[in-house]
């Protein structure tokens, strides 16, 4: 059955790789699996994945320990995505007919040729509105060639920002209240409200930078303990542990919201 299969997260940044996998049970998500291994700081240049020995070491050393049926999503840096809002026609439309206006309006929202692109949509919080989402086809092949390489295969490609905002969303937050993640070379957030909101910054990361960048929030949690930062506990998500735990959950934040997603109808 679909709900016996481990939902397992990817979260690749410069340095070091997260994965951990969740498995649903009656009462709620049980923690299957984590690790965290290094990897060179020059495993991903501007968001693309670059393939290394150490890289393909690490991918096939976790590989072996995976059953063999799981559903893997990986998440994909902010630069390497373009995201639009496309307005539905008043006509209903099922697939495959949504599929066919999503395509035929990609030329429109995005200044590439259609044919070069991967998209993604889903309903936005406005029912009158799709999310679209667009990756260069290269760009999503470079990601997915070490991965085969090393015997897995991704379900999903996933936006690390929505990954946080799947955590935000469950914790949950109050309006206004801003959640962030920290990375080597920039930060990931998500403003909780009647129409929350999510993205990366490049800016040095301080409360000051902060509170200037969102003047209207009410307070700022971190899924890392830093000073003025309300530090949040991401496993507290998950009904069933399992010693041992890793030294510092937040560093797992991705990987799990991408672990949380939902599957795709």
């Amino acid at each position: 059955m679909t709900f016996q299969r481990w939902q397992i997260g990817l979260d690749i940044q410069n340095g070091k790789l997260c994965t951990l996998a969740i498995q649903r049970r009656r009462q709620g998500w049980q923690l299957r699996h984590w690790q965290q291994q290094a990897l060179p700081e020059e495993t991903l240049k501007n968001g693309v994945l670059q393939s290394s020995a150490a890289l393909l070491a690490a991918l096939r050393q976790w590989r072996c320990q995976l059953p063999s049926r799981y559903s893997l999503r990986v998440g994909l840096p902010p630069q390497l995505v373009l995201q639009r809002t496309l307005a539905l026609p008043d006509v209903t439309l099922r697939e495959p007919a949504l599929n066919r206006y999503v395509q035929a309006s990609s030329q429109r929202l995005f200044p590439v040729e259609p044919a070069s692109l991967a998209l993604d949509y889903r309903a936005s919080s406005a029912s009158t509105q799709l999310c679209i989402t667009a990756a260069r086809r290269e760009v999503i092949a470079q990601w997915l060639e070490p991965l085969q390489q090393a015997g897995l295969q991704p379900d999903v490609f996933e936006l690390s920002s929505l990954a946080l905002a799947q955590v935000a969303w469950r914790l949950p937050l109050r309006p206004q209240q801003l959640l962030i993640h920290p990375l080597s070379d920039h930060w990931l957030w998500y403003l909780a409200g009647e129409t929350p909101t999510s993205g990366a910054c490049c800016e040095p990361l301080s409360l000051a930078q902060v509170q200037a960048t969102f003047p209207g929030m009410v307070s700022a949690l971190s899924t890392t303990p830093m000073t003025g930062f309300t530090a949040v506990r991401p496993f507290s998500l998950l009904h069933y542990l399992q010693l041992p735990l890793p030294d510092h959950e937040g560093d797992f934040a991705l990987a799990l919201g991408l672990a949380l997603r939902p599957e795709d109808a």
